[in-house]
């Protein structure tokens, strides 16, 4: 048998193979599963189809919402910038407020000043010396002034009876009763002074184990006077427990390094560093927002000097020199750096102020001779010669209303109408036991202010 016909056999076969196939309906199965298939698969990708567009739905949906919340924000954005904007206007108003409010203070106190003034030389002329004067004739108005004074005192104490009490811890109370400290309030930090400020206003004062007497001295002058808004600065942690133990409103400024517990004497090492080292606690109340009088411990406040603040100057200085009076904003010695004081001035909380200090500091650190004084100086005298601008301002206190060791322990003042001072600063006077008999001799130490009055040896008893 040949190929030829093997493969037509082959051929017949196969064809009845498949005829028969579709005989019996197998071909027809085959077909009808193929077709159930092709909707199966369509239903699937219907399906997909379906869900697809769902996810679409939902993802437009979403930025919508995303649209939605970026809107309210921009909203919300838009509000608190008004709200930001209507806060900075009431406080810009506050300030303006504060500043008039201080401004009609202060020429009220000098209209009654002047008012005073004509009314002693129209009765009184033979009381106004020439300023040639001597010691001799000066002393005695001095002591006629301060003669009126007790009788003026006496009377008073006379009609209110006898309520000046001694406290616990031995100073005295003289009338009147200071707010209580706050309670439970942290010692190492900013809270007391802030608690105890009036119109952002704090007094300041210095003192470590040294001048604990004269710490002591000036609160009674605070509470003759009815002032409450006043803390005392800690410079060395003995006097820190000290006052403490005391109950007396003391803090210790955490960025403060503590010097010495020993009293150190004008001209000493220990001395600059000490009162270099004043400048950083009034830096940091400078930043809190509050306004700074720094009062030394030696210094006794005779009447309230507030309504002679100067408000309209950055910076107020006592006078550092044996004059009377000086310039504003103006170089006055020999290095053109004006004699200012930094034992008492007054600082506003103001961005030039506080770089001022700061540059101060800078300046104290790196100077074996220098405290915060020479520094202040220092960097006063470079902003007066440099070419940018001084971004505040500076000035004096009358020398005669605020006076100094030199001045008023020298009676420069004692022909002058303004012969009466707020305060008297014994500085000019070198060491503790000069500086307390000076005091004492004018009436200016207080025995009751002390809790051990037989601590001064004969030659230094002050009399009380």
């Amino acid at each position: 048998m040949t190929r030829a016909m093997v493969s037509k056999l082959q051929y017949i076969a196969l064809g009845s193979l498949i005829g028969f196939l579709v005989g019996h309906g197998v071909g027809a199965g085959i077909f009808t599963s193929a077709r159930a298939d092709k909707r199966a698969l369509r239903s699937m990708l219907d399906e997909l189809q379906r869900e697809h567009d769902a996810l679409k739905t939902e993802h437009v949906d979403r930025e919508a919402v995303v649209g939605h919340l970026r809107e309210k924000a921009a909203s919300e954005a838009v509000k608190r910038a008004h709200l930001r904007s209507e806060a900075t206007d009431e406080k810009l108003l506050r300030i303006a407020h504060e500043h008039a409010l201080h401004d009609a203070l202060n020429r009220h106190a000098h209209e009654h000043a002047d008012l005073e003034n004509s009314e002693e030389d129209t009765e009184a002329p033979d009381k106004l010396a020439n300023d040639d004067s001597d010691d001799a004739s000066a002393r005695s108005l001095d002591e006629a002034r301060r003669g009126k004074e007790s009788e003026q005192e006496n009377e008073a104490k006379d009609s209110a009876g006898d309520a000046s009490e001694d406290t616990d811890d031995g100073t005295a109370d003289l009338q009147y009763k200071e707010p209580p400290l706050p309670h439970g309030y942290e010692v190492n930090g900013l809270d007391l002074p802030k608690a105890r400020a009036q119109n952002r206003t704090i007094i300041v004062v210095p003192a470590n184990l040294g001048y604990i007497e004269f710490a002591l001295n000036i609160i009674c002058s605070f509470r003759a006077l009815r002032i409450s808004n006043y803390v005392l600065l800690a410079m060395d942690k003995d006097v820190l427990s000290e006052f403490v133990t005391r109950s007396l409103p003391v803090y210790a400024d955490p960025g403060l390094p503590f010097i010495t517990s020993k009293s150190a004497q004008w001209a000493e090492a220990n001395f600059h560093k000490l009162v270099c080292t004043k400048l950083v606690p009034v830096t940091n109340l400078l930043k809190a927002g509050l306004h700074v009088i720094l009062s030394d411990a030696d210094i006794v406040w005779r009447k309230n000097p507030f309504a002679h603040l100067r408000w309209d100057l950055s910076l107020t200085f006592s006078i550092g020199s044996c004059h009377k009076s000086l310039r504003d904003n103006a170089d006055l010695s020999k290095d053109k750096v004006a004699k200012l004081n930094t034992g008492f001035y007054f600082a506003q909380s103001d961005p030039s102020v506080i770089k001022l200090f700061e540059r101060a500091y800078g300046v104290c650190k790196r100077g074996s001779l220098t405290g915060d004084q020479p520094a202040i100086n220092t960097v006063i005298h470079q902003d007066l010669t440099g070419h940018d601008r001084m971004q505040y301002t500076y000035g004096f206190f009358d020398g005669c209303l605020f006076a100094n060791g030199c001045v008023y322990f020298k009676h420069l003042c004692a022909n002058d109408s303004k012969s009466d001072p707020f305060i008297v600063h014994a500085n000019f006077l070198v060491g503790r036991k000069k500086k307390i008999k000076s005091l004492a001799k004018s009436d200016l130490w207080n025995l009751r202010c002390h809790p051990n009055p037989d601590q001064y040896s004969p030659t230094d008893r002050p009399k009380g």
